[in-house]
């Protein structure tokens, strides 16, 4: 008999130790659908951009607004902005 046995019902094997997380993979990271073009219909996207603007999503969606929905152009606008801001 082993040390293992008694410790766990009859019939069900002991946990296996937990396994090394798999690396996480570019494709595994949600990204927008066309880097170029800010969509704010999808919430996940709205998220996205936040997050790669550093800003609300008011801000996203004024910027937007207010130069249209290509990513350069709002990141710009929300750099201009800060500038402002901080003179």
């Amino acid at each position: 008999m082993s040390h293992e046995a008694g410790r766990f019902p009859p019939g069900r094997p002991a946990p296996r130790p937990p396994q090394p997380r798999a690396a996480l993979q570019p494709s595994d990271v949600p990204h927008a659908q066309d880097y170029w073009r800010i969509n704010l219909r999808e919430d996940w996207e709205v998220t996205f951009w936040r997050r790669e603007f550093n800003c609300s999503e008011a801000a996203l969606r004024e910027a937007v607004g207010a130069v249209g929905d290509c990513a350069g152009d709002v990141r710009a606008h929300l750099q201009a902005e800060h500038q402002q801001l901080r003179t």
